[in-house]
């Protein structure tokens, strides 16, 4: 693509760039297309937990009691993080500076209660 400027030179559009509007092969192309590639899904680490979210089926609900004993009596879970045991929203800074006061309607990892459906409610950890 080309075009010309105010003094009438022609302007090529991209040609400083090594890979755009050009056919390349990436280094993991092979792997890719074998299936031999890893992705950060297929790496595991010795004691390594998988989290499970469980998440409100209704907007605007309240939860106002979760009994985990049921659940922590399952084969391999190891934990239920209730949203009580989080700590309380900080404020955040921005990359200019800028401090945001926390506030208890920001978004949070889990909630007792939820405004939308399918927002996280408890999260609980387990082997694979």
């Amino acid at each position: 693509m080309s075009s010309k400027d105010e003094n009438g030179t022609e302007r090529r559009y991209g040609a400083q760039y090594k890979l755009i509007g050009k056919n390349y092969v990436t280094a993991d192309l092979h792997a890719k297309v074998t299936g031999k590639a890893k992705y950060a899904e297929d790496f595991r680490a010795e004691g390594m937990l998988f989290c499970k979210l469980l998440l409100s089926p209704l907007p605007h609900g309240r939860v106002t009691w979760i009994d985990a004993r049921e659940a922590l009596a399952m084969p391999g879970v190891r934990a239920i993080l209730r949203a009580e045991e989080l700590p309380a929203p900080a404020d955040s800074l921005t990359d200019n500076g800028t401090v945001i006061k926390a506030t208890k309607w920001a978004e949070q990892a889990l909630t007792m209660e939820p405004v939308y459906q399918g927002e996280p409610v408890l999260r609980h950890e387990q082997d694979r």
